[in-house]
């Protein structure tokens, strides 16, 4: 067999631009490069931002929807406690730079002075208490969902946390660049607490503080593919019990005092943490854990004090941890405030005037499609006994929904918002949300419960209650095109579909059954084999270096790589569904199957700083763009089929090195 003949997009085609293309490249010996090369070499990552491609310039497009619905919000004269009056005035706040700087540190002063009046373990208790409130990372982390045993009511779930740095790692790491990353950190905390007007000498004396708790946190830490072992990680308590696991922290307590005493267990996700931060309360001065505190109370709020605060983390976290040149302008900045904050009330003027109903629909139909899918290959794998298939066809049946954006909005009537007091609106949004999440303890689950903004670009598999997400804000292109063909939408959001579905049906979520409940329906010859199958991705994955030294974590990535080459998979066979329907024109040069995996290719095309791919890389369970291309397309006889690849084509594996779950 000769080359085989490599397409040609038409100049005229309504959704591809020939242009982002690179025809030196060919399907057989690089389909990214094919695919994307052109607009790879076009759009180096803009100086404000660590990773450019089609996920951000989504983004951006609806950040720029969002401004202007808050400028107008902004600018009108609404009623006290309308949804316009709350986000025009936490722009407006966000925007006064002369009140922010006027204010100085007076926001946080009253955690400071709490900070300051820490005298016995009792008082930090009260101390993490109050900062856990508003958001900063002391000592542990906390969230309420489904319980895992009783999927109709939440539970709340204590887990291990208080670290600085990204992830647990960096702090035993002895590479250059981790190296070169822990030296920045301890720099940047000394900047911010000599901002806060401490002495250099007493600033590099809290750095040292503050590394000594943090590594050793982070020593007793799980690692991040430890988090993900959600057997390990599932541990409910009695009260009791965590009173005898915690005698000096008295973690029981702590639940006292956050309004969540008629809770008679809570999950706690790794025990030795907890055990070893018990220790620690016994052993390290309290002076040492107030300037941990206080340390992470300024973490927590430099984005909302005087610039001088805000411009020393930038030039951490965003120029050394992430690559970026320079910051954002100050109304993206707000405007992504606006979303972490106060993201449904923002998402409520945002679907208003910005999805038309018509998407809901169509979006519908790929997601009933591909679930046909994924029950024909349910059905058709030959590795999956009787009584297994059974329970998993039994899950998929209880697969729920939901498209665009809630039935029902959450409300945020108790919220108070004032045009001049950015902090104090950003740290109040954080109280309520603490508060709304407390309350519903020990209350049924609501059906209408969104874990993220609607206008957000992104999707979401909720194994505790066995739903699949698609938010408004994703439902665009280059995900979906109103007017494009069915092949480049499989491509785009389909195999976004296909994604999250496979997500109940990947490493962790295949140990959830129908109802969300944590349980092993699976035989045990089964489960052995789909491991078996897992492992062969893994072990992809892992093989591929991203610079000297620096591979893609397997074990860390798994469900992610399950998802998108079995989502893909099944996106792919809803395509041949509708051409068996409708049959198969070619479309700009094209056939519908090469549109699929063009329009696929499309939606991943990503340029990132060095910065930016080692922090993905070494704490991200997904991998990067390129990768989440190459990896399930080296797997799929369908992609060289489509475009008539040799067996033995660069971009194919060997038949039998070939991974299939799904």
């Amino acid at each position: 067999m000769g080359d085989p003949i490599v397409p040609i997009v038409s100049p005229d085609d309504a959704v591809f631009d020939p242009e982002d293309m690179d025809t030196d490249a060919s399907p057989a010996t690089d389909f990214w490069r094919w695919a994307n090369g052109g607009w790879l070499d076009r759009n180096p990552v803009p100086p404000e931002y660590p990773v450019w491609g089609a996920f951000l310039e989504l983004h951006t497009r609806n950040e720029e929807i969002v401004h202007a619905l808050l400028e107008q919000a902004a600018d009108a004269d609404a009623p006290v406690g309308s949804i316009d009056q709350k986000v025009g005035d936490f722009y407006a706040s966000g925007m006064d730079t002369q009140t922010i700087d006027a204010a100085g540190i007076e926001p946080i002063q009253r955690w400071l002075d709490l900070i300051e009046g820490v005298d016995t373990v009792e008082d930090l208790r009260t101390a993490f208490t109050e900062l856990n409130r508003i958001g900063a990372s002391v000592g542990w982390g906390w969230h309420v969902e489904p319980d895992r045993s009783d999927s109709t009511q939440n539970l709340l779930y204590i887990g291990q946390g208080g670290l600085g740095l990204p992830d647990r790692d960096y702090y035993f790491r002895d590479d250059e660049r981790s190296q070169e990353l822990a030296s920045g950190y301890r720099e940047h905390v000394v900047a911010m607490f000599e901002l806060l007007g401490w002495p250099t000498t007493e600033a590099n004396a809290a750095a040292d503080v503050i590394w000594d708790i943090e590594s050793r946190l982070a020593r007793a830490s799980n690692t991040a593919v430890q988090q993900r072992d959600v057997q390990d990680t599932t541990n409910k308590l009695t009260r009791a019990e965590v009173a005898d696991l915690t005698p000096t922290v008295m973690l029981s307590d702590w639940v006292d005092a956050i309004g969540a005493g008629q809770e008679t267990a809570v999950n706690i996700d790794n025990l030795e943490f907890f055990s070893e931060l018990d220790t620690m309360f016994g052993e390290i001065p309290i002076d040492d854990w107030k300037t941990y505190c206080t340390w992470h109370l300024l973490k927590a709020t430099a984005s909302g004090l005087p610039s001088r605060f805000e411009d020393e983390a930038f030039s951490f976290w965003g120029v050394k941890v992430s690559g970026q040149k320079e910051q954002k302008p100050r109304w993206k900045r707000v405007v992504s405030a606006a979303g972490g904050s106060i993201g449904h009330l923002v998402a409520q003027l945002y679907v208003r005037e910005h999805f038309p109903p018509s998407a809901k629909e169509r979006v519908e139909d790929l997601v009933e499609r591909i679930l046909v899918e994924m029950r024909r290959s349910i059905e058709t794998v030959d590795w999956m006994g009787p009584d297994t298939k059974k329970q998993a066809l039994e899950k998929l049946d209880g697969f729920g929904y939901k498209i665009g954006y809630p039935d029902k909005w959450r409300d945020y009537s108790s919220l108070s918002i004032a045009r001049d007091t950015w902090l104090a609106n950003r740290l109040a949004a954080r109280e309520f949300e603490f508060d709304r999440n407390i309350n519903t303890l020990g209350k049924p689950i609501d059906e209408h419960e969104w874990l993220m903004p609607p206008h957000i670009v992104n999707a979401y598999y909720w194994p505790e209650r066995n739903e699949i997400v698609f938010p408004a804000g994703i439902l665009q292109p280059p995900f979906f095109v109103a007017d494009a063909d069915d092949a480049v939408n499989l491509g785009g959001i389909g195999a976004v579909i296909g994604h999250e579905i496979t997500h109940g049906f990947d490493d962790k979520g295949s140990l959830f059954d129908a109802t969300g409940h944590l349980r092993n329906w699976w035989t045990d010859d089964d489960r052995a084999e789909f491991e078996a199958r897992a492992k062969v991705i893994s072990e992809q994955f892992s093989s591929y270096e991203i610079e000297d030294g620096l591979h893609i974590n397997g074990d860390l990535t798994l469900g992610e790589n399950i998802a998108d080459l079995a989502g893909l998979t099944l996106a792919f066979g809803a395509l041949r569904q509708i051409l068996d329907e409708n049959g198969a024109d070619r479309i700009g040069g094209l056939t519908p199957e090469q549109r699929f995996f063009l329009s696929y290719a499309r939606i991943w095309r990503m340029n990132a700083t060095p910065e930016y791919t080692r922090l993905i890389v070494n704490s991200d369970p997904h991998s990067p763009a390129e990768f989440r291309v190459k990896g399930p397309l080296s797997n799929m006889s369908e992609f060289a089929e489509a475009f008539d690849l040799p067996e033995d084509s660069p971009t194919m594996r060997p038949m039998a090195d070939r991974a299939k779950v799904w």
